[in-house]
């Protein structure tokens, strides 16, 4: 049985885990949703590898079939969600670009003992550069040679105990991360990911005086790569000065990671001291500066929402593994929630090291009547702990959506991307995409896209390649 093969089994047994387990006899009713579709669409494809003036430029004509749905179950005591999509390219002329892709998403929550015990688990199929230097093509269109397939799972029990004045809460997340197909040369490897995390603390967060110790143990163990591990246990306290300003501090003992990244354990003290501002549910400030084993850190954390308008902003400094980062258990939608897929690959590293993010991230989501702005930002700043080298992973968004009649929206964006990893690779990629759709009857729509994508990789000349195309959509 070749490797593909069991891979693809063992996505199937993972996918039917989180359905079956989300999906137990209640004595509510529940409550099913299942969306269909399919679409096809022609369209021509400007300078496919995105190579420079002066070498070999593919265009060609292409025919593209998709089929997926989503799906949502809600229940009293579990909640599941599932999006999937299959997506085939066929060129006229340049068929050795032909290629299939499966995208799949899904989350799930079981409430095992009410009060007590809960189920979250994850599982995830997709595409992830090869080499993470290398532009990421929009909708798969471009570079399609620098892709890979990945996928994985990720299963967290979870409990949580109410004494009164303290809480209980502990949970063990286990996960993998595959890929299919690695080529000989790949720097990455299938990993197992365990973290273990305990806490007692206060149950009113909002009380005069609160405090909550814990301890928290992560692992990544590789094929053949050397493991990682990292532990951290503290105490974090905080005081009411009154209604909407707390002072926070924090103290404990890590890993020393500049020291060991295989064995982990608790020999260097780390502390933060700091503020919170929580005047309502609506806005939220938090910012902490401290110590830890790599030297001075900081946390940084903004939330607030007004009727037109939803900030957020966030600072953080940890150490991890890119395999853990995606294996973890869902933090964009709620648990069980229909995520959305993606427009872009996956463009993070897929390579083994561990490695201490310096972490930025934005988000401004304006909402009018008929239009949507949003601005995103993000910027990982990554310091490896075993080479020593370092990468700089920037990317910001600005999206734009407009309805212009009942049956009619436009929707423009423009993606940026700047990739650094010293001293040589310096890659800067930007992409302009628009699509007008219109709703030709029920649940039928016809979508005119166009989009151009540039890319600059260090001293070699800018490169650019362009996609038009129209598609039908078509929802049962």
């Amino acid at each position: 049985m070749g490797r593909t093969t069991v891979h693809r089994r063992r996505l199937a047994v993972a996918v039917q885990a989180v359905l079956v387990a989300t999906a137990p006899a209640t004595a509510g009713a529940a409550v099913l949703e299942f969306d269909p579709w399919v679409s096809a669409a022609i369209g021509y494809l400007n300078n496919i590898e995105l190579n420079p003036d002066g070498e070999p430029q593919s265009s060609d004509f292409v025919g593209e079939a998709q089929a997926g749905f989503g799906a949502l179950y809600r229940a009293q005591r579990g909640t599941g969600g599932i999006s999937y999509r299959w997506r085939g390219l066929n060129y006229l002329e340049e068929d050795q670009y032909d290629s299939g892709y499966h995208n799949l998403d899904a989350s799930g929550q079981l409430v095992a003992v009410p009060d007590l015990l809960y189920l979250q688990g994850n599982v995830f199929y997709g595409q992830v550069l090869v080499d993470p230097a290398a532009a990421p093509g929009f909708s798969n269109y471009f570079s399609s040679q620098n892709l890979q397939d990945a996928w994985g799972w990720s299963a967290t029990p979870m409990l949580e105990r109410d004494f009164g004045r303290m809480t209980l809460t502990a949970s063990y997340t286990y996960g993998e991360w595959n890929y299919l197909n690695q080529p000989p040369s790949s720097p990455s490897e299938d990993s197992t990911n365990k973290t273990a995390y305990v806490s007692l603390g206060s149950s009113d967060t909002e009380q005069q005086v609160t405090v909550r110790t814990f301890y928290q143990s992560t692992r990544t163990e590789y094929e053949s790569y050397l493991p990682y591990r990292y532990d951290k246990a503290g105490v974090d306290t905080g005081w009411a000065l009154n209604r909407d300003w707390r002072l926070v501090a924090e103290y404990g003992l890590e890993s020393d990671l500049t020291e060991d990244v295989i064995d982990g354990g608790l020999e260097s003290p780390y502390w933060y001291g700091g503020f919170v501002y929580h005047p309502n549910e609506r806005n939220r400030l938090e910012l902490r500066v401290g110590e830890r084993f790599f030297g001075n850190s900081y946390l940084f954390r903004l939330e607030h929402r007004a009727r037109f308008v939803v900030l957020s902003a966030s600072y953080s400094e940890d150490p991890t593994t890119y395999a853990n980062t995606r294996a973890a258990p869902p933090s964009g939608a709620p648990p069980g929630g229909i995520p959305e897929l993606p427009d872009f690959p996956g463009y993070t590293d897929s390579r083994t090291e561990p490695y201490l993010s310096r972490l930025w991230q934005g988000s401004i989501r304006l909402e009018g009547q008929r239009t949507q702005v949003v601005l995103s930002y993000y910027n990982d700043d990554q310091e490896f702990l075993r080479t020593g080298r370092n990468v700089s992973n920037k990317t910001s968004q600005v999206q734009v959506t407009r309805e212009l009649s009942s049956s009619t929206s436009l929707q423009v964006w423009y993606s940026h991307r700047d990739y650094q990893e010293a001293p040589v690779i310096d890659t800067q990629d930007w992409v302009v995409a628009g699509r007008l759709s219109h709703e030709m009857a029920r649940k039928l729509t016809l979508e005119l896209e166009a989009a151009v994508q540039n890319t600059r990789r260090q001293d070699v000349d800018a490169a650019q390649g362009w996609w038009l195309g129209l598609r039908a959509r078509k929802e049962f």
